[in-house]
């Protein structure tokens, strides 16, 4: 009788990308659901709902990406600025995709996802390889 293997953490890029998808349903999911709770059911402002829904989404992204897909270990701190400092400058990406697109000619929405999917990669591009190191 052989002795059980022990288990690792999966850290293979596809099982990275896997939880990451994963992690990019549930934050979504939860911050578009608190985006219509705040405006629907508690009458809150868009501008209010979105800032909420957004930035519950995000701290649960980045508790997610940190503990789960990256398995990081590293300092909170440090992640959190980088995280900050990434969502922002992927946001800016997703602008100027979408709003470029469309000047140039793109349906707003063909454009719109392009821009979305320029952010989710680098997200996790940027969260694989500067973030989460």
């Amino acid at each position: 009788m052989s002795a059980a293997q022990p288990t690792y953490p999966d850290r293979s890029l596809w099982g990275q990308l896997w939880r990451y998808g994963v992690t990019g349903v549930v934050n979504t999911g939860l911050g578009y659901g608190l985006i219509l709770i705040c405006v629907y059911g508690l009458d809150a402002s868009i501008v209010l709902a979105n800032c909420v829904g957004y930035g519950i989404g995000w701290a649960v992204s980045f508790a997610l990406n940190k503990r789960w897909t990256f398995r990081h270990q590293g300092a909170v701190r440090r992640a959190a600025l980088g995280f900050v400092c990434l969502v922002a400058l992927a946001f800016l990406a997703n602008l100027a995709v979408a709003v470029g697109g469309a000047q140039f000619g793109l349906a707003y929405p063909v454009a719109q996802a392009i821009g979305a999917v320029t952010y989710s990669a680098m997200l996790f591009v940027g969260m694989k390889w500067m973030v989460f190191t």
